[in-house]
């Protein structure tokens, strides 16, 4: 389907049928003016003219459609109508004889006309020697190839005072024998046009039939009931629909680490990771199946299994999340005396003591202190060992010896029992 090249494709095409399909092989078939005689014809001649283009009624709301490469335009073709004024013209007009000579060839191309009133792109052309258009060639112009219209041709009923004022309007030249032709419809396709995704050649249908992993229980494993979890303990899961192809485990944002079921579906999870995206406070749980989809395709009635079924890029299941509390571990606590520029503090070893940005208590028996950052006459804190002063608690060594230590960092507490040594 062409854009601006529809309207002179649609000429010629009415000329090459002219010229292929007329009884008069050796006529001549113009495209000008009425009253105008191209310099390159002497003699007999039809002469086809352009008079009027008006739209379509029949296709003005017709959708885009898209070409052969898929490609549709961004508006819908503009669909015309056109009226050529056909005419025939003697080499001498003042000739005995030379009316009758008109007289005929505009029989002739009437007739072809009538006889070809729609032109297919299937129609070839048979004579050979015509010029722009070679034996075997489509009869239509390739501009037109392209559009889902085909050319209708229609010889219009035209009262005597229509063409006289047709002529009348060509200048000064004198009423010649002539009719008018209707050719329906020409399509000026949109030269914007935007890609689309190609039919489909073939259905294929994917399932993954599964229910969902779902998490009922999830503990410390060899304490029941405990959700508090340290960095390096293992987590037991119970649950529901566990086994899979493939089963995972993931902590928090971590990549997840493969699993496997036992015979009753529980899973015993790797230690926790000594991650940095680990952190005191709560900490997500989930439990990703895997399986592998299975395909049918095919065309109409049933499908039949296909083996080379493309595999999703994520056939993962996730089950719902739950939350664990990842705790600070305390090893060991000690009083060290004032020396070196440092206040007598409390140090306490472990991991996940203290977090940038996260609050860090450290409890001796009662009495509470902040670990500061930038420390105040202690050490700098870190995930392994941090202290507060012995004056921040308002304890002396003698009142600290014995009491238990628990830390807290980012609201998550310490639970192991660890005194002040004496």
């Amino acid at each position: 389907m062409a854009g601006h090249l529809a309207i002179a494709g649609a000429s010629r095409t009415l000329r090459t049928l002219l010229r292929d399909r007329m009884a008069q092989e050796d006529l001549a078939v113009t495209l000008a003016p009425p009253d105008v005689t191209p310099a390159d014809a002497n003699g007999l001649r039809v002469n086809l003219y352009l008079l009027h283009v008006a739209p379509s009624p029949h296709l003005m709301n017709v959708p885009p459609r898209p070409d052969l490469q898929g490609r549709v335009p961004a508006r819908p073709p503009l669909a015309v109508d056109l009226t050529y004024l056909v005419t025939s013209h003697a080499a001498d007009e003042a000739a005995t004889g030379s009316d009758l000579e008109a007289q005929t060839a505009l029989a002739d191309a009437l007739a072809t006309l009538h006889e070809h009133a729609v032109i297919t792109p299937a129609m070839r052309v048979r004579r050979s020697g015509i010029a722009g258009a070679p034996q075997g060639a489509p009869v239509m112009d390739l501009a037109l190839l392209g559009q889902t219209e085909r050319l209708t041709l229609t010889l219009r009923a035209a009262p005597l005072t229509e063409l006289t004022q047709i002529w009348s309007a060509l200048n000064t030249s004198p009423l010649r024998r002539g009719a008018l032709l209707g050719v329906s419809v020409v399509e000026l396709a949109s030269r914007d046009r935007r890609p689309v995704p190609r039919p489909v050649t073939e259905r294929r249908i994917h399932l993954q039939p599964f229910a969902p992993p779902l998490i009922e229980v999830a503990e410390r494993s060899g304490v029941p009931g405990e959700r508090r979890v340290r960095i390096g303990d293992t987590v037991r899961i119970e649950g529901r629909n566990f086994r899979a192809l493939r089963t995972l485990v993931q902590f928090g944002d971590l990549a997840p680490s493969p699993v496997t079921p036992d015979d009753a579906g529980v899973i015993v999870t790797p230690p926790i990771p000594d991650d940095a995206a680990l952190q005191p406070g709560p900490i997500a749980l989930r439990v990703i199946a895997e399986r592998e989809p299975e395909g049918v395709g095919g065309g109409e009635g049933k499908g039949v299994p296909i083996a080379d079924l493309p595999t999703p890029p994520e056939p993962r299941h996730l089950s719902d999340t739950t939350v664990l509390s990842l705790i600070p571990e305390v090893s060991s606590a000690a009083v060290l005396a004032a020396g070196g520029g440092l206040a007598a503090r409390v140090a306490v070893s472990g991991q996940r003591l203290f977090a940038p940005g996260a609050a860090t208590l450290v409890t001796i028996g009662d009495a509470i202190a902040a670990v500061i950052d930038p420390p105040i006459g202690t050490a700098a804190a870190t995930p392994l060992a941090v202290e507060v002063r012995l004056a921040d608690l308002g304890l002396d060594a003698a009142a600290a010896a014995g009491l238990p230590v628990r830390v807290r960092v980012n609201g998550a507490d310490s639970a192991d029992a660890v005194t002040v040594p004496p």
